[in-house]
This record gives structure tokens, sequence and C-alpha cells, in this order.
């Protein structure tokens, strides 16, 4: 796994790329804690290049989500892998969870806009799942 790290309008974009398990989760947790000591708790965090989570990693999720929320930060979360998006309707995450399809419906929820003006990605409805 590796990390993607952004600002975009006071957004932290991070992108898990590959897999979040009991290997790569003290990775991510460290990125993370970076942020959150930089005091930047709005976060749109995208697993859109995720291809594998495991029960630590739905843990690291949780815990980033109660940090944030804490915090008085937003998040949102990013999942286009149908196979990751059911193992978090399985524990009800998507329930807790602002997921969207994908990073332009996300931003749009959050109001971040600049470079991003696909007019696909900017529909009328937003899709929350």
């Amino acid at each position: 796994m590796h990390l993607e790290v952004e600002e975009k309008e006071g957004f932290n974009i991070v992108s898990v790329v590959g897999e979040l398990d009991v290997y790569t989760v003290p990775l991510f947790r460290k990125v993370l804690l970076k942020i959150e000591g930089d005091r930047k708790h709005d976060i749109v965090l995208d697993l859109s290049k995720m291809t594998f989570i495991d029960s630590s990693g739905i843990g690291s999720l949780i815990e980033t989500y109660q940090k944030v929320t804490s915090s008085e930060g937003s998040i949102v979360f990013v999942v286009e892998n149908p196979r990751i998006l059911k193992i978090l309707k399985m524990v009800n995450l998507d329930s807790v969870f602002n997921i969207f399809s994908n990073l332009g419906k996300a931003f749009q929820f959050v109001g971040v806009s600049s470079g991003y003006i696909d007019e696909d990605f900017f529909s009328d409805k937003i899709e929350r799942r």
C-alpha cells in the first residue's frame, strides 16, 4: 500500500492505493496523525484505488472517522470497488459514513470545486450510498 496526500480548498485528500490491512494500518495511522497534528481536520478519504481491507483496516477507518468528527472536522469517503463497498455495508458503516461513488460527487458534497469541472462528476443529484 501507499498513500497519496494533497490539499484542495482546505480539505486533505488522502488516497489509499492497494491493501489496508494489519501490515499497512501503521503507515495509514501515521499519515493521518501527521494531518491531525497539522490541525487540518477536514478529509476526503479516497478509497477508490484500495484493493483489499481487513478488520484492522476497518477499525482504522472507524478510528479516523471518530477522531475527525470529535474535532469538529468533516470526513467523506470515496468507494468505487464493489467488494470494498459490500464489506462496509456488511458492518453497517454505509449508514454512518458519507460514502460517494467518485471524487467529484464527494467534492460537490463538501463544497470543493477547483480543478474538478467534469460534468459527469457534477450531476444534479448527489449519489449517497
